[in-house]
């Protein structure tokens, strides 16, 4: 069965996407089929997928495929009361053999209107708002389902908005991406009151759907565990202890208002005493290599560096040897993630 994962903080700039669509090729290229549904009207999970393809990077060139928003809009302006799947057009990685795309939109921020007015009223006996509440869920499952894949992994915006809440609360699992900083450690206290709230809310509204003959979905995402990352480290590859201190605020933090809140399920075998799954250094030049061409940060070529290089050539020795050791050390983080999948 599908499993919808999501990646989520409330605080922006932790690499979120970036982690995500790493974790959806090595995936791919483990065998499974996946599916990245962008539901951040920023678009970045889109942007990153398709630029591994010259051919959309003219901006008049309409997108392939059906957006999120293109989906979900009948729904929401009331023409149908769920959205046929069928007719959903998914888009096949032009490099990655069994990864597709769910689009973003840019216009989906016009949804946070419609999903926060059904998250307040399809409590009420107005079958249109719990619809347009059950819609997302319906979307995405329903997608997984018609296509068979094992994960759809979903990328949200840094936000408490009403679309970041609808996905969080469809999805079976969730990871928390985190970097050792001041802002992070803030926000991360606000995370457990904000996800728990979320929690509750749900189950009072989905109590009203059986009189309708309307199927809630569970509405209790699992806390799959905490990924820190973009931290600086000595030559002898330990954190600095600048960073290993605001990680130990974190912790705190995360273990107070996550771990301990009795609303927020445990993944079985995650520690309580360290929820962090994965620690991901700072990979410096490989980010914006690996955004150019569309590729994971673990799967750069040789003749990819031609566009780091000052000299437009591509590195070689030791430098190169370089690139390949920060890529394998990645991708070993990124295989404890998908070690923490739920199967």
């Amino acid at each position: 069965m599908s499993k919808l994962i999501t990646f989520y903080n409330n605080k922006g700039g932790v690499s979120k996407t970036t982690t995500l669509f790493n974790l959806a090729v090595h995936l791919a290229q483990s065998g499974k089929k996946i599916l990245i549904a962008d539901c951040d009207p920023q678009c970045n999970a889109t942007e990153l997928f398709l630029a591994s393809s010259a051919e959309f990077d003219d901006p008049d060139k309409p997108l392939p495929g059906t957006s999120i928003y293109e989906a979900l809009r009948p729904r929401f302006e009331g023409e149908v009361a769920r959205v046929d799947v069928t007719k959903v057009n998914l888009v096949a990685s032009p490099i990655y053999k069994g990864m597709h795309l769910l689009r973003g939109d840019l216009e989906f921020a016009s949804a946070e209107g419609y999903l926060a007015n059904a998250s307040n009223q399809a409590i009420t006996e107005n079958v249109h708002e719990k619809n347009t509440y059950l819609s997302i869920h319906r979307l995405l499952s329903g997608v997984a389902l018609e296509h068979q894949f094992d994960y759809v992994l979903c990328d949200v915006g840094p936000s408490t908005g009403a679309i970041t809440r609808m996905v969080v609360l469809a999805s079976d699992g969730f990871f928390i991406p985190l970097t050792p900083d001041r802002f992070c450690s803030q926000a991360v206290r606000v995370l457990g009151r904000v996800l728990s709230e979320w929690i509750k809310r749900h189950e009072e509204i989905a109590k009203t759907f059986e009189p309708f003959r309307l199927k809630a979905f569970p509405g209790k995402p699992t806390f799959l565990g905490a990924v820190i990352q973009n931290f600086k480290v000595h030559s002898g590859k330990s954190p600095k202890v600048s960073y290993q201190r605001w990680q130990e605020k974190i912790h705190e933090g995360l273990t107070s208002a996550v771990v301990d809140n009795s609303k927020i399920p445990l993944r079985p075998g995650l520690s309580q005493r360290n929820p962090f799954i994965a620690s991901i250094r700072d990979v410096g030049p490989l980010v914006p290599i690996a955004q150019m061409f569309g590729r994971a940060i673990f799967d750069i070529k040789r003749e990819h560096t031609e566009a780091a290089s000052t000299t437009g050539s591509a590195y070689g020795g030791a430098v190169w040897q370089n690139w390949v050791d920060r890529m394998k050390a990645y991708k070993d983080e990124i295989v404890k993630i998908s070690d923490s999948l739920p199967s």
